[in-house]
């Protein structure tokens, strides 16, 4: 029987320098279509704040290859911490600094949809969070200016109630550590178009008629997804 590195025949050549804190992608089983990719750096991210994570690596693909950035399953289904462009695209012909783009989508003006979808959730919120107001957090923060400007010019927003976690960081801040596994990488070939004018491309080939979004669509309501019992892109 064949060994797990019998089985996973590479597809491609990836040239790769790992920085001082770089790791290199790692498949975590042999059928593994993604590799895993790891933070360099510890960061926080606040709820709604994007940022770029570095992989402190630099890597080259053959011609023709591209690696697509992808989300994690377990990431995206048990945190609010998301990949907003993905997939995202390494070309061929980038040399620079790998990176992620990591995204906190938490907000706090959910937490009563969130509590009701989870109950304990209340509890979680009790035990580890203090209460404050906005304008009191951005004040202990050396942000009084902006704080003061809050109190005169939206005193709505000002005295919003705003939870804490134990770092003193709003609840729902993500801490990602070093080493941590963030994204995955997959490989696939890419095609360019060679791009031809033409009077009438509507006549090449097939049309499928009407229009864009005629195939599928969703509402509030009725979250009707296709008509006539089929859904194409």
């Amino acid at each position: 029987m064949a060994t797990p590195e019998q089985q996973r025949q590479a597809q491609t050549t990836v040239y790769l320098r790992p920085g001082p804190r770089g790791r290199t992608p790692v498949y975590a089983t042999a059928g593994s279509a993604g590799c895993d990719l790891y933070a360099s750096a510890p960061i926080t991210l606040l709820p709604g704040e994007t940022r770029l994570l570095s992989l402190d690596l630099v890597m080259a693909l053959e011609p023709g290859v591209e690696a697509q950035v992808r989300p994690r399953s377990g990431l995206s289904l048990n945190t609010t911490l998301r990949i907003p462009n993905a997939p995202g695209t390494i070309d061929s012909d980038y040399r620079s600094p790998m990176g992620v783009i990591v995204e906190n989508t938490f907000n706090q003006s959910q937490l009563v949809d969130r509590i009701l979808a989870r109950p304990e959730l209340l509890d979680e919120i009790l035990d580890q969070c203090r209460r404050t107001t906005v304008a009191a957090h951005l004040a202990a923060g050396g942000r009084e200016v902006v704080a003061d400007r809050l109190r005169e010019e939206l005193p709505e927003l000002a005295e919003r109630t705003l939870f804490l976690d134990r770092q003193g960081n709003p609840y729902g801040t993500i801490y990602i550590q070093t080493g941590d596994r963030i994204a995955q990488l997959v490989f696939g070939s890419c095609l360019q178009g060679e791009f031809i004018q033409h009077e009438q491309p509507e006549l090449i080939g097939n049309d499928r008629g009407g229009g864009f979004g005629s195939t599928g669509f969703s509402g509030p309501t009725g979250q009707k997804t296709s008509r006539g019992g089929q859904d194409h892109a």
